[in-house]
């Protein structure tokens, strides 16, 4: 039985190691991620506000996305920007021009 409990300890070991092994290594691209879902979100519903002319509610509806879940969001019609939350981040999308569209703040 002590051995068993060995191996099982060893082994937990070297799995938990790998795994902080793969979060050290690949660090600068996971330390990016919080701010992915509320960029393309933003991006995205500004796009199909302002440069597509759609309604909020098309847009809320083409949009939508279930990976995570989105804390928050503000449109704003007269500046053409919408602004979404999500994962402790904040992002902003604004109207440019008809040539250049939304672009993120």
């Amino acid at each position: 039985m002590k051995r068993a409990l060995k191996y099982l300890g060893v082994g937990l070991g070297m799995v938990i190691a790998l795994a902080l092994a793969f979060v050290a290594y690949n660090w600068s691209m996971l330390s990016v991620f919080p701010d992915l879902p509320s960029s393309y979100e933003a991006k995205e519903l500004c796009s199909c506000l302002f440069v597509e002319g759609r309604s909020q509610a098309d847009c809320e509806a083409f949009i939508r996305q279930d990976v995570v879940s989105i804390d928050g969001r503000d449109f704003d019609m007269e500046g053409k920007a919408v602004t979404v939350r999500a994962l402790w981040n904040e992002n902003r999308a604004h109207y440019v021009s008809p040539r250049h569209g939304c672009v993120l703040d």
